[in-house]
């Protein structure tokens, strides 16, 4: 293996690590291609770690849904996490919650969210 300091080292890890990261972008994308399946229409944000590039190794694969997801809380997630096959942790918001709560200022967490 060669050591990091060097300028070859620098480029296989910088290659290594934007690999990495589009493979967990493509586990996200494949969530929102059977999320639509289900749900035409919704939007599904990647945000946190992975969308600003600062992941590690035990990272989850953050995703906001918007969409005419079931009102009961416990149903939502049960719908949102049935669709999940490995690291995505979605979470989810009707199109009406997503206007308020944006309108509001409290979804200054998809700043520099990537739009799936």
């Amino acid at each position: 293996m060669l050591p990091i300091r060097s300028s070859v080292g620098l480029k296989a890890l910088s290659k290594a690590r934007a690999s990495e990261r589009e493979a967990l972008i493509g586990e996200a994308s494949a969530y929102a291609e059977r999320l639509r399946r289900e749900l035409p229409g919704a939007q599904v944000f990647l945000y946190g770690s992975v969308a600003r590039g600062d992941w590690n190794l035990h990272s989850d694969i953050d995703l906001l849904v918007v969409g005419e997801l079931p009102e009961e809380p416990l149903a939502r997630s049960a719908f949102l996490y049935r669709l999940a096959q490995g690291r995505e942790e979605p979470k989810g918001l009707t199109p009406d919650e997503f206007s308020r709560l944006n309108g509001q200022g409290k979804l200054w967490y998809l700043e520099g969210a990537l739009k799936l």
